[in-house]
């Protein structure tokens, strides 16, 4: 069976309160994690796949990726790729497998159960699944769903890591206790169909994946209905010591599809050693994981009280609109863009692959033909660092954003190379001051808020904010 070999996790820094959505059905405590208006799920696909990647043990690791599986409930686009398009802004090779899994709160172990089958085989030395979500309720039922945005990347492989899945099922089911069509939300009734499906799937399921119950030390069951299987797990030997609380959704949210595999990776950091994983939408996707590290670098513990609440309902409309662009006074603007231009200067723009003067060193972030500083004519290929240190900053008052003015700012990477570019997450600028000598750190973003086409760029946040 395959190993996981890292994991990466990536949440927005902004939580709004459930007492704010709703003072009077909203629980207080209960937080959600909120996107930027420029954030969306290839943003935080690129961000989480990049923490993954980063952590990883094997040598020359990009050119060892053979696959890309992309899980998402809430897909941006429509007849291209999310899968293909995330690996190349993280210039994996061309010509790898690249499969998208959409539309189900069970699509992130789907693409695992896919990709460990595919380990398995030996045709496939790493395949990177990453699950990420970004969906909002309708205005007014934000409490009705415990919706929240994240993503979390995977990296599955032949080489030994963390942890391995020993073994790993699924179990399809035809009643679908509720689903959307025609894009209205559809219910059955739940004194049928949470019977028919959900518990006697559950129990099916149970009966023929799992032999020694007492063996596992923690029970994951990732459902909407989890509280109605207490007497099946019973029933099949397990007892409730076993079973772990969804701490998770108290902090940032119910995050659909990525939502199985945050849990699996804070039993992961919580060091259960046997771990039972079970997914059910429409079936149940079964895992079991045999855990043999010691983390020290506790992601999901450690990171999620690093947050900015959202001050009002009215922001969070902003954030959620994209945008206040609607009044008859705006008038769309688009940004120019050529994918011929992409292309032909995406090392750069993208990948940020600089370049360094053979003669002084001078490291230079746009292409250039003789060096300014010493007027020399070779150059080598050189990685830009994604932080700086802010040289100059001003702001735009014209062009339209959620939450103006926007703040464009010249950064002197680290190591050479400067750069102009956008600050980002800057809902509240006095808690987001940018200064000349700030130290920043570059992410990927949409370029602009409402464009319509899929324009990412570089943006930059203050470093102690990020």
């Amino acid at each position: 069976m395959s190993d996981i070999q890292s994991y990466g996790i990536a949440w927005p820094r902004f939580r709004i309160e459930d007492s704010m959505l709703n003072p009077s059905t909203g629980r207080k405590g209960v937080t959600r994690a909120i996107c930027f208006s420029d954030e969306d799920v290839m943003t935080l696909a690129f961000e989480s796949s990049i923490n993954c990647l980063a952590k990883s043990q094997i040598s020359d690791l990009k050119s060892q990726i053979d696959g890309v599986f992309f899980a998402t409930s809430s897909p941006v686009f429509r007849n291209r790729y999310h899968a293909s398009f995330l690996a190349d802004l993280l210039n994996l090779p061309q010509g790898i497998l690249a499969v998208d899994f959409l539309n189900s709160s069970r699509s992130g172990t789907d693409a695992l159960l896919l990709a460990n089958e595919l380990v398995d085989t030996g045709k496939y030395r790493n395949i990177l699944v990453v699950a990420s979500d970004v969906d909002f309720p309708s205005i007014g039922k934000e409490t009705a769903t415990s919706f929240g945005h994240a993503a979390c990347s995977v990296l599955l492989s032949r080489e030994k890591g963390m942890a391995k899945i020993t073994s790993a099922q699924s179990f399809s089911s035809s009643v679908a206790e509720e689903f959307s069509y025609k894009k209205k939300n559809i219910q059955q009734d739940p004194r049928f169909s949470r019977d028919a499906g959900f518990k006697t799937n559950l129990a099916s399921a149970l009966k023929k994946f799992v032999s020694t119950p007492a063996s596992f030390d923690a029970v994951i069951l990732n459902s909407l209905y989890a509280r109605l299987a207490g007497a099946v797990f019973a029933k099949a030997g397990f007892e409730e010591r076993q079973f772990t609380k969804d701490s998770l959704s108290q902090k940032i949210g119910n995050t659909d599809a990525v939502h199985a595999l945050l849990l699996l990776m804070n039993e992961m950091e919580n060091e259960k050693k046997n771990i039972l994983l079970a997914d059910y939408t429409n079936g149940t996707n079964f895992f079991e994981i045999k855990n043999h590290c010691s983390l020290t670098e506790k992601i999901l513990q450690n990171q999620l009280p690093e947050f900015e609440l959202i001050n009002s309902y009215q922001d969070y409309l902003l954030l959620r609109k994209a945008g206040n662009f609607e009044s008859l006074k705006y008038e769309t603007k688009e940004m120019f863009s050529s994918e011929m231009m992409y292309e032909r200067e995406k090392e750069s723009l993208i990948y940020l692959e600089g370049l360094k003067c053979a003669g002084c060193e001078t490291v230079y972030y746009l292409e250039t033909t003789r060096c300014k500083k010493c007027m020399g004519e070779k150059f080598s290929g050189v990685q830009l660092s994604k932080t700086g240190t802010v040289y100059a900053f001003t702001h735009e008052h014209y062009f339209p954003s959620s939450f103006p003015p926007i703040t464009m700012a010249v950064v002197d990477l680290d190591g050479g190379g400067r750069i102009t570019v956008q600050q980002t997450d800057t809902m509240y600028p006095e808690r987001n001051k940018l200064e000349i000598g700030s130290r920043v750190k570059l992410v990927l973003r949409k370029m602009i808020e409402n464009g319509s086409k899929p324009d990412y760029f570089w943006k930059i946040v203050l470093i102690n904010n990020s």
